[in-house]
């Protein structure tokens, strides 16, 4: 099974509010953020969301001069892990330099007005997305912008006006994320729309996928043996993401802190349409288990631990707006493919999902078949 390493959340910081990662403003960016130390305290993300936060497709692109990017970027390097950012710049470049309409910073522009991304979630009663107005410089002020953001309901007429939150990152990088607490039916469509002050707007419609059964997890056991796991899939079109998640506890005698772990299992989930489902993926939790262990540099040190508290997986259908060429959700934040836009009179793309977050157990229903086990909330 073919392991790729996601994020690794850490209870030691500010709550971030899932701001992304990377940011693309088509005169001027706002920045490039970490997405590495986010603060969790008890249940707080319940309170203010569900799902709509866990994975929000969280970034924007940076500005458009190739050469002042590409220096900005490696000066902003050493404040980052070069793990996340060294693709995400290298993307970037990719992006940029494949634009069919070249945008030069800090020009007139009278033709892209916002930057959207992220999407809908209608298993989450919290929606938060990225909205940034493009600016004509490159540092974004440490405030929120005069802007209008919006969710329409196309189906039932009902429009809610979203929230906006300033997330700072120290003394480098400022981003605004847009949320409103607004349940999303499945199968509507719905379009976010962002206004300035001279009415001006940049929109995105998208399309809700209807629900899918829970996952099942099936456990094969035979005598002499590790037991072997596989999780079946069922009723998707568009398969948008299968992660495999941790919630464990570093510890030394002098401190204890917290942590989340991503792998993504999407590439490894094969298309087999059988009784048991469309999709399927082997799991591998031991196999994730070491390799945590492996890259917890505490475990060296003098009565260092490692507690293993939680295995979640989520799994996300997506709508029609969905591409292939998208690998995954953590695509829209690392790795956009080139030239992909789907706002009109602005940048980004946004999606919409229903996505299902279950624990690591096989449940079996009265007649001992195998079922999907109720779901539980994310662990943060």
């Amino acid at each position: 099974m073919m392991i790729v390493q996601r994020s690794e959340l850490v209870r030691s910081a500010p709550l971030l509010s899932h701001a992304p990662l990377l940011s693309h403003e088509a005169k001027a960016s706002e920045t490039i953020a970490s997405e590495n130390a986010y603060s969790l305290r008890g249940k707080r993300q319940k309170a203010e969301g569900r799902r709509g936060k866990s994975i929000l497709a969280r970034f924007d692109l940076f500005n458009y001069g190739s050469t002042s990017f590409l220096k900005i970027v490696m000066s902003q390097l050493k404040h980052f892990r070069l793990g996340i950012l060294l693709p995400s710049a290298f993307c970037l470049l990719t992006f940029l330099s494949s634009c069919e309409d070249s945008f030069e910073p800090f020009q007139e522009n009278d033709k892209f007005f916002f930057t959207m991304y992220g999407f809908l979630d209608a298993s989450a009663d919290t929606q938060w997305v990225r909205i940034a107005p493009v600016r004509n410089t490159f540092d974004a002020l440490p405030e929120i912008p005069d802007m209008e953001v919006f969710i329409d309901d196309l189906e039932s007429g009902n429009t809610i006006e979203m929230n906006k939150k300033l997330v700072q990152f120290g003394n480098q990088f400022n981003v605004i994320n847009a949320w409103a607490e607004m349940k999303i039916n499945p199968g509507h469509t719905y379009r976010v729309r962002a206004k300035n002050p001279n009415g001006v707007e940049s929109q995105v419609v998208v399309s809700i996928p209807d629900s899918f059964p829970i996952p099942k997890i099936l456990t094969e056991s035979i005598p002499g043996t590790p037991p072997e796991y596989f999780l079946f899939i069922d009723e998707i079109e568009h398969l948008a993401d299968v992660q495999s998640r941790w919630h464990y506890r570093l510890s030394t005698p002098f401190w204890e802190e917290e942590r989340f772990h991503v792998f993504s299992l999407k590439e490894s989930t094969n298309e087999v349409d059988s009784r048991m489902g469309k999709y399927s993926v082997q799991l591998d939790p031991a196999a994730e288990k070491e390799f945590i262990m492996k890259n917890s540099l505490v475990l060296s040190s003098p009565g260092g631990q490692i507690e293993f508290l939680e295995n979640q997986y989520f799994i996300a259908s997506a709508g029609p707006e969905w591409d292939d060429n998208i690998s995954n959700i953590e695509d829209l934040i690392y790795n956009l493919p080139d030239g992909f836009s789907n706002v009109e009179n602005g940048l980004g793309y946004m999606v919409g999902i229903f996505s299902r977050n279950i624990p690591f157990r096989t449940c079996l229903n009265e007649e001992r078949e195998l079922t999907g086990c109720p779901e539980v909330e994310p662990f943060w």
